[in-house]
């Protein structure tokens, strides 16, 4: 992997998520376009992102918390935020 890089995963719902809220935002949606599949790790969504890319997505989901009202929408987006805190810091 590319120094300053990061693997980051999402699952098919998350990524619905990811779609959705990047469409007018260019360089985050060529983020989440770059993502594969990887059916070897269950069928998770994989993409190797600098750790800048991936700080520019943990505050869209930020934003998207403070947005939603939903309890699920918050628990399902709380996971991603979790889960960009791992890969920024290259756990």
């Amino acid at each position: 992997m590319a120094r300053g890089r990061r693997l980051w995963g999402f699952d098919d719902s998350e990524r619905d998520v990811l779609v959705e809220a990047t469409a007018h935002i260019p360089t985050l949606r060529t983020v989440v376009a770059r993502a594969a599949r990887r059916t070897e790790f269950g069928g998770v969504w994989l993409v190797q992102a600098s750790v800048g890319e991936l700080d520019e997505m943990y505050s869209l989901v930020e934003a998207l918390m403070d947005a939603t009202r939903s309890r699920k929408r918050r628990d399902q987006l709380e996971g991603m935020l979790a889960s960009l805190c791992t890969s920024i810091d290259g756990f």
